[in-house]
């Protein structure tokens, strides 16, 4: 489970939970990292989504942030319906000081740009839908993107630019080309993207419109819209269940679908802020040394005195005179 009541949150750690025996768990998620199978009211399916991004060291306030879905793909046995992309790019330049230089005047001028640029890349779609013996190919698809939400990572994107794009449809039965769908940068697209701050929740919506060139009707205006949120639920050993929703329009056949599901995720990149490993406990401290008294002086014998002499209490000699000088001339006998 994410969380319960025995669970709490290690305060170094935000994104680390800890249980009352120790056990910890994560609580935030990589959502573009993963490996996931589907399961919903519009069939089964899977998908791998990867994400990286490149830093350059002579400039380090720009980055690209690259995102990779591949083989993602959803179908409904029961009553033959497909959808399944090859693979799917958004790859966005973000530069903390976007600009652009014009070459006029001296010096040249340089205006700051509000927001960043980019470009999306699919290629290899393929749907059919039921009652239907036709089957459209999206043989590339491809736009030029402004993100206006200028983030330095992948949780918000607010981006619009014109689309090109190639379809052909395919008759199933005969295995022939039947028509050819072509905008050559004829059509619009709109793409909000969020993401919570944990990986829990996130929220997408894309809306592309314009004018497509079709072999037997000529320039018809064409519009999709999809809006998808996803929300994780629990976790089994640090792996997503996610419930998900979801509604599709394609003006194509006139056709509205909603749908509710969940998503299972099989591997993914554990979140850098996550660490499940317990802190390891500091070694015991070696005792310290009991210092040794020093030993304590031994009392000294008192001085015993010698009894007394008479010498010792006779008066003492009276000190010597001096000689008797004597002057004059000696008398003889």
């Amino acid at each position: 489970m994410l969380a319960g009541p025995g669970a709490t949150r290690a305060a170094a750690d935000p994104c680390t939970g800890i249980t009352k025996s120790g056990g910890r768990f994560a609580t935030c998620f990589d959502l573009g990292n993963r490996l996931s199978v589907t399961a919903g009211t519009n069939g089964f399916g899977g998908a791998l989504a990867l994400r990286h991004v490149i830093h350059f060291d002579d400039e380090p306030d720009l980055v690209w942030k690259l995102e990779h879905a591949m083989l993602e793909t959803t179908y409904a046995g029961f009553e033959d319906r497909l959808s399944a992309v090859l693979y799917r790019g958004h790859f966005v330049r973000h530069a903390r000081d976007g600009h652009l230089v014009l070459p006029f005047g001296t010096p040249p001028k340089k205006i700051f740009l509000p927001f960043d640029i980019g470009a999306l890349v699919e290629a290899g779609s393929i749907t059919w839908r039921p009652g239907s013996s036709l089957a459209r190919v999206g043989v590339v698809k491809t736009a030029g993107l402004v993100d206006f939400a200028r983030s330095r990572g992948f949780r918000r994107r607010i981006a619009f630019g014109p689309v090109a794009r190639w379809d052909v449809d395919v008759d199933r039965d005969a295995r022939a080309l039947s028509e050819h769908i072509v905008a050559p940068f004829t059509a619009g697209l709109g793409n909000v993207h969020v993401e919570s701050s944990t990986g829990r929740t996130l929220a997408d919506l894309r809306v592309e419109a314009g004018w497509a060139w079709q072999g037997s009707t000529g320039w018809t205006p064409r519009a999709e819209a999809e809006a998808i949120v996803e929300r994780i639920v629990l976790a089994v050993n640090d792996r997503p269940i996610a419930l998900t929703m979801g509604v599709r329009y394609d003006s194509t056949n006139d056709e509205t679908l909603a749908r509710v599901g969940a998503r299972i995720v099989l591997f993914d990149r554990r979140d850098p802020r996550v660490s499940l490993e317990r802190p390891r406990t500091a070694a015991p401290a070696a005792p310290a040394a009991v210092p040794v008294p020093a030993p304590e002086p031994q009392p000294s014998e008192p001085a015993v005195e010698a009894p007394a002499t008479d010498t010792d209490t006779a008066d003492p000699a009276p000190a010597s005179e001096p000689p008797v000088e004597l002057s004059g001339p000696i008398a003889g006998p």
